[in-house]
């Protein structure tokens, strides 16, 4: 199967390379706008989990884009609605962080697809499951990513960009989480992990674009630093990977006026035409 992740770097030159280059980024700009508008829809799934877990599907072009995998426990019904939906190859796995709510069923995913990518942050700690899915990884012949600094690729008709964490040790695992930006279109997603106070300071200087859709931080657990974020974000439509969300993350969400929809139990499928965000139902 061709390959449908496309790695996107960025050049520098002066002079006469310098106003050529001008000359072929105008190019492709055109180019690119012309691409926007034949842009095919994505289909967004949003897992539902049996307990607090993060699981995203995204569907593009006949390209296959998963943000994390829930628990291990969720990795059968993960397996079946990528089945469902006709797919064979994941061919983007990004694993925000270490923790078994995000990493459970991956294993299984491995088992029974082809993974052609998996996107990690760099860990330094042990943990057996971890070690052993690296593992189960290589041996299923998937290129491994730890990303060291900001970086992008596209996959179908997304374009991501990844924001890894800035050091190399935090005393909470969470703080570990990579966030991913989300493009498709004019359409703007946002996916921090479970990023707490450490991490979401850090993602605080990241310059975005207005977002469409956030996945809240940390299944909703109230903290100072992840309400402010999601009122410095103000998405219309936040995902909360629980059953609820704890008091000062609901009163942020009120504040945003987002619509918000909870995971645990419940499958929520969106719609995303390059222009506009649709939820489509459970």
């Amino acid at each position: 199967m061709k390959k449908l992740i496309k790695k996107i770097g960025i050049s520098r030159f002066t002079g006469i390379a310098g106003l050529a280059v001008l000359v072929v980024v105008f190019l492709v700009s055109l180019l690119f706008q012309n691409r926007k508008l034949e842009i095919g829809p994505a289909e967004i799934l949003f897992v539902g989990t049996g307990n607090d877990a993060d699981c995203c599907i995204m569907i593009s072009n006949g390209a296959c884009l998963v943000i994390d995998a829930g628990e291990e426990s969720d990795g059968p019904h993960i397996a079946g609605l990528l089945k469902e939906h006709g797919v064979e190859t994941i061919n983007c796995l990004i694993l925000s962080h270490p923790d078994a709510d995000h990493i459970g069923g991956a294993a299984l995913l491995a088992d029974n697809f082809k993974i052609e990518t998996a996107i990690m942050p760099y860990y330094g700690k042990y943990r057996i499951n971890y070690t052993n899915l690296l593992k189960k990884l290589t041996d299923a012949g998937a290129e491994q990513v730890f990303p060291a600094k900001e970086s992008s690729l596209s996959v179908g008709d997304l374009i991501l960009t990844v924001y890894p964490p800035e050091n190399t040790y935090y005393e909470q695992d969470n703080d570990y989480s990579l966030a991913v930006l989300v493009n498709h279109g004019s359409v703007n997603m946002f996916f921090p992990g479970d990023a707490e106070k450490v991490r979401l300071k850090e993602l605080g200087s990241v310059s975005l674009p207005e977002i469409d859709l956030l996945k809240v931080p940390h299944h909703g657990r109230s903290s100072s630093a992840a309400s402010d974020f999601i009122q410095r974000i103000a998405a219309p439509i936040a995902i909360v990977n629980a059953s609820s969300a704890e008091s000062k993350i609901q009163k942020a969400l009120e504040k945003t006026g987002a619509s918000v929809y909870y995971t645990v139990g419940s499958d929520h499928f969106f719609k995303s035409d390059g222009e506009t965000l649709t939820y489509t139902g459970q």
